[in-house]
């Protein structure tokens, strides 16, 4: 036979002999046997269970333990020994004149176990791997009902087409009770095993083949033979079953996905089965056919039963299902919870405002405080958004310190109108001071908001032309939008713009390449020169951050600054912009070149703690001394955290790298406040050097701020030079150094020897790297003058 195990020359032939114990079986049977005749083809029965039950255990044997083909062919295997049982029984009550009394029942009790041995298998063989070891009820439970209430059913309608009652014990019994189980089983192993034929797995194929043709036999034998002449043609279906056992226990083993059972279809049989059997037995009932009222009662409670526990998981799904629309921490609804809010208020066709906000400096609160102060934060924070909603709106937490409030319009008020005014409250509630134990902190958001109308409004969007799902994302997508650009303005409110803010896709392209960009080497640095103010001698340069894209060219920095603070690239941009400019640094000195280089810092930069240490780490490995090195940072960022930045501050400059504020007079600090942060340096705005010459309070502005600098020990850089009468009017003024497109525009490395030299600036050999401090500086990538 071909497509049969190679290896097995013993179970072929076992199985041989019991396709041969069937052949043997029909011939007795088509001769009109006597009972000597009977007997003998029971006995050719017997031999042909066992060779088949020899296959199984050869194939049981060769089956690794603990996996589903193993329980499946145990299983199988004892259900052929129920079998035999089988047949015992009815040559004993042959024997002792009961075949007509307790032999059908006991028949097809042993039929009804074997129908379970058989689902044991197969459900085990068709479970997932975590359920191997355990039993699924669902099928087995309401095969067995299944087969209880046809037979009842059965039974019910015989004696109502005959008018016996007692067909209980009548040869015929088993013969139904054989139909029904195969009709259930057949159904069943299609139904778990569908597709398993397309992938090359013919055994449940052949074991539904024999299931149908089984019961086809039982029913042909209960139409046309009388009871008298059922064996041993009463024998042919279980033959049937066995050597399709023993031929499947021979064709080659195919692994499969385990898939779980569906809840469904064991909820939908057993509603069926109690249908059917309520009638059946109440109808038996009352005929006093009390087997047959038995026996549906039985299904009827059976399916009941699992029914019941069906219902008890749905309770307990939906109990889950519900849990998962609620925030464990703020009790607020969940990002799952708020899509369900919103597709359900766009089903309704109700002007939406979507509000989404973010806590700015939350992560302070977490490092300095820890989580459980955090935790408390985020709860007075829905505690809060709570007071502002009004009767239908929502607010929830979408995970981490976002949050979000849907709140459906009524009129007279427009989305518009209610979008104002939300976020006017949002910013004005959490901006509140927050208590946290014996500590206060001050709360601030970001918010963005956008708004919906229904398509038959005169202002419905164009773009209204998605499901509720896909809308309702939109809507979360457009609000995220205009939270992260309010929050790169530092705070407040803005409504969603679609000009501005809607490159969602090519955003998140330029993002996924930026990130790539970061470990491919495809940021360059341009240098852009700085000048004393009073002769022009070149003093240092500011290194300005470039993007070389493989497929849009080169970037300035207004290209991806803002993408890299959105989506969290901005600490791997730093410490490459950093290694970049040490690195150059440390080339130029080999060279002969004295610059000074000034990096730009990021607000998050000066809260952490480690940066002296890896900027003393990149100083070391580059040779370049600490004071050749400029880090600048903004005003309101040392002002932000002062104790942190102070205690950066302080580590850096211990290393020689000097601190410079970038942009003063842009922020809200003041010279005096300034004093007790130990910086070296500032950089007047470009707002004030470019009124310098025409108007004289910028002028006044210029000269307070360089006296009072260099009273406080600072010098002075100022920013946007574009001609040389600026330059003149600051070094009236006073002004150190100066810088701008009058004095150069930025430019490559490799270009800035040349300059450098042409101009006079200072050349020759630094003393090595630790021999004076170390030195960084902190010039914002974006602005260039």
């Amino acid at each position: 036979m071909r497509g049969l195990a190679p290896e097995a020359g013993a179970p072929r032939a076992a199985l041989g002999v019991c396709a041969a114990a069937l052949v043997v079986v029909v011939l007795i049977g088509l001769s009109q046997p006597d009972p000597a005749a009977k007997t003998t083809a029971m006995a050719v029965y017997v031999t042909g269970l066992a060779s088949a039950l020899l296959t199984l255990r050869w194939r049981l044997r060769r089956t690794p333990p603990a996996t589903p083909d193993h329980q499946l062919w145990a299983n199988l295997g004892r259900a052929l020994v129920a079998g035999v049982l089988a047949v015992v029984v009815i040559v004993v009550g042959n024997a002792t004149g009961g075949a007509g009394t307790w032999v059908p029942p006991t028949l097809a009790s042993l039929m009804l176990l074997g129908v379970a041995l058989n689902y044991l298998g197969v459900i085990r063989w068709t479970s997932p791997t975590e359920h191997r070891a355990r039993v699924d009820p669902d099928h087995l439970v309401n095969a067995v009902c299944c087969a209880l209430v046809l037979v009842a059913g059965a039974l019910l309608a015989a004696s109502a087409w005959t008018g016996d009652q007692r067909l209980l014990h009548d040869s015929r019994f088993p013969l139904l009770v054989q139909a029904a189980c195969s009709l259930v089983e057949a159904a069943v192993m299609a139904g778990t095993t569908r597709g398993w034929a397309r992938r090359g797995d013919l055994r449940p194929v052949v074991l539904t083949a024999a299931l149908l043709a089984g019961m086809g036999i039982n029913l042909t034998l209960l139409v046309v033979r009388d009871p008298s002449g059922l064996l041993p043609w009463a024998l042919l279906p279980h033959g049937v079953w066995a050597a399709a056992l023993a031929l499947c226990a021979l064709l080659p083993q195919v692994a499969h996905p385990r898939d779980r059972h569906d809840v469904a279809v064991s909820s939908t049989s057993g509603f069926a089965v109690v249908v059917l059997a309520l009638p059946v037995a109440a109808v038996a009932a009352q005929r006093g056919l009390g087997v047959v009222a038995v026996l549906a009662t039985a299904a009827l409670l059976g399916s009941a039963t699992r029914l019941l526990l069906d219902v008890r998981e749905l309770r307990q799904v939906l109990l889950e299902r519900r849990a998962s629309l609620v925030d464990d921490l703020t009790s607020l609804s969940s990002r799952r919870g708020i899509h369900a809010v919103l597709e359900r208020a766009l089903s309704e066709q109700r002007p939406l405002v979507v509000a989404v906000l973010d806590l700015n400096r939350f992560k302070d609160v977490n490092d300095a405080l820890g989580h459980a102060a955090g935790d408390q934060l985020l709860r007075t924070v829905a505690a809060r958004l709570r007071s502002l909603l009004l009767p239908g709106e929502v607010a929830g937490r979408l995970g981490g310190d976002e949050f979000v409030v849907v709140a459906p319009c009524c009129s007279p008020t427009t989305p518009q109108e209610r979008a104002a005014e939300l976020g006017a409250a949002i910013t004005c509630q959490l901006s509140a001071p927050a208590p946290l134990g014996a500590l206060v902190v001050q709360v601030e958001a970001s918010t963005g908001t956008s708004t919906w109308q229904p398509p038959s409004s005169p202002a419905a969007p164009e773009d209204d032309d998605g499901d509720a799902g896909s809308l309702a994302a939109r809507l979360l997508r457009a609000a995220d939008a205009a939270m992260y650009d309010a929050k790169r303005s530092g705070g407040g409110w803005v409504p969603h713009d679609a000009a501005r803010h809607d490159d969602t896709a090519g955003q998140l392209a330029l993002a996924t390449d930026l990130r790539a960009a970061l470990v491919t080497g495809q940021l360059l640095l341009h240098h852009q020169p700085q000048v004393r103010a009073d002769s022009g001698t070149p003093v240092g340069v500011e290194a300005l951050v470039r993007w070389q894209h493989p497929r849009l060219g080169l970037l300035g920095p207004e290209c991806f600054l803002d993408l890299a603070e959105t989506h969290g690239l901005m600490g791997l941009l730093t410490e490459e912009v950093l290694r970049l400019g040490v690195a150059q640094q440390g080339a130029w000195r080999r060279d002969g070149l004295l610059t000074r280089l000034s990096l730009n810092l990021p607000a998050s930069a000066l809260h952490d703690l480690d940066l002296p240490r890896r900027v003393d780490a990149l100083l070391l490995e580059h040779g370049v001394p600490g004071s050749s090195l400029v880090l600048e940072v903004t005003e309101s960022v040392l002002l932000r955290d002062p104790e942190r930045s102070r205690t950066v501050v302080q580590a850096l400059r211990g290393s020689g790298v000097r601190v410079s504020i970038d942009d003063f007079g842009t922020g809200h600090s003041s010279l005096a406040r300034l004093q007790g942060l130990a910086v070296d340096e500032l950089k007047l705005d470009a707002t004030f050097t470019g009124e310098l010459l025409v108007d004289e309070r910028s002028r006044t502005i210029v000269a307070g701020t360089v006296a009072m600098a260099h009273a406080l020990g600072l010098s002075v850089v100022a920013e946007g030079v574009e001609d040389d009468a600026t330059l003149g009017a600051l070094r009236e003024l006073g002004c150190d150094e100066a810088q701008g497109y009058f004095v150069a525009r930025p430019m490559p490395a490799a270009q800035l020897p040349v300059w450098w030299r042409e101009r006079g600036g200072p050349i020759g050999c630094l003393p090595a790297a630790g021999a004076e401090g170390d030195g960084s500086t902190g010039r914002s990538l974006v602005h260039e003058h």
